[in-house]
């Protein structure tokens, strides 16, 4: 191999280091940040696992106050 090829490879073999070292501190961030937002979670009273069960039963809640809004309102409205 000659000098060329292995100043490559040694280049190549340092860049991916420095991408895995980013991709760790990355990874240690978003862990931590992931750690904050699920203390948050349970502190407002939800589990973090529970929360797309939450979301939906809210969303279904406020379908059927829009819809019973929409039947209490008249058909139409009359100018004053």
């Amino acid at each position: 191999m000659d000098e060329k090829k292995l100043s490559e490879l040694k280049e190549k073999i340092e860049k991916g280091k420095m991408m895995k070292y980013k991709a760790e501190t990355r990874l240690e961030e978003l862990e931590k940040q992931e750690k904050q937002l699920n203390d948050e979670i349970l502190k407002l009273g939800f589990s973090p696992d529970d929360l797309d069960k939450v979301i939906e039963k809210l969303e279904k809640e406020k379908e059927e106050l829009k819809n019973e809004i929409l039947k209490l309102l008249p058909n139409e409205i009359p100018n004053i």
